[in-house]
């Protein structure tokens, strides 16, 4: 399976060389956890390496995307410049239902709780995806309804072999009751809780599923520093 690097070096190998590519991965979690931070330096590590990348942003705008990166010593104003990176309005969108034109040079009219709609965004040449967050499109949606349209978007984009990160908020995971875990290829769980053998509470990650990957079922305790995301190293010296 070809995979692509995380941006994360022990996320890397835990992953077996990256995420699965081609696939969408669902990362979960409270604020705080880092969501944004790990599909940041998922999409930065991808531009480096010469992908065509796009975000989808549904809270921040993009100049505050480019800030937060830059401070974590992510520059992407100069892959937005040349065009290989492009990051999406939806915080303006979220107001009302707008016109707008698809990867195809077409007029439509794009509701913004329409979860399929999203793969219309996406032009052909893109190769790396990243939606942050998710939850915009859950709260107020029919359980059934949701899943069914996330599973139709992340069906279009394996198809077209566009390797997607996804964040989720927790209280709207929660709400959906877990089903985004069903529809994506791989779920990774961020979570803060107290270490039983510091009796701190720290932040850790949890790996439930990832699909033709060797995965350790262990929390993985991490920390946020200011490069962004530092996996700790395994304790069991066979992971």
């Amino acid at each position: 399976m070809n995979r692509l690097a995380t941006g994360i070096e022990n996320l890397d190998k835990r992953l077996q060389g990256g995420y699965p590519q081609g696939e969408t991965i669902l990362f979960t979690g409270e604020a705080g956890t880092g969501k944004t931070i790990f599909s940041l330096q998922f999409l930065y590590q991808a531009c480096k390496e010469g992908k065509k990348c796009m975000m989808i942003a549904t809270e921040e705008t993009p100049d505050k995307i480019q800030v937060h990166s830059k401070l974590l010593g992510m520059d992407l104003e100069p892959y937005i410049s040349n065009g290989q990176l492009s990051i999406t309005r939806m915080l303006e969108m979220r107001a009302e239902n707008t016109i707008i034109m698809d990867k195809n040079g077409n007029f439509m009219h794009f509701e913004i709780d329409d979860l399929h709609n999203l793969a219309n965004l996406v032009s052909d040449d893109v190769e790396v995806i990243v939606v942050d967050n998710l939850g915009t499109f859950a709260m107020g949606s029919q359980i059934k309804q949701f899943k069914d349209k996330l599973e139709t978007l992340t069906f279009s984009l394996a198809n077209q072999n566009k390797t997607t990160i996804i964040t989720m908020d927790e209280a709207a995971h929660e709400f959906t009751h877990r089903v985004a875990e069903y529809s994506t290829y791989g779920s990774i769980r961020l979570m803060v809780k107290e270490n039983p053998y510091t009796g701190k509470m720290e932040r850790f990650m949890y790996i439930p599923k990832m699909r033709g990957t060797n995965i350790s079922l262990d929390f993985i305790n991490y920390e946020i520093n200011e490069n962004g995301i530092n996996l700790f190293p395994s304790k069991n010296k066979n992971k």
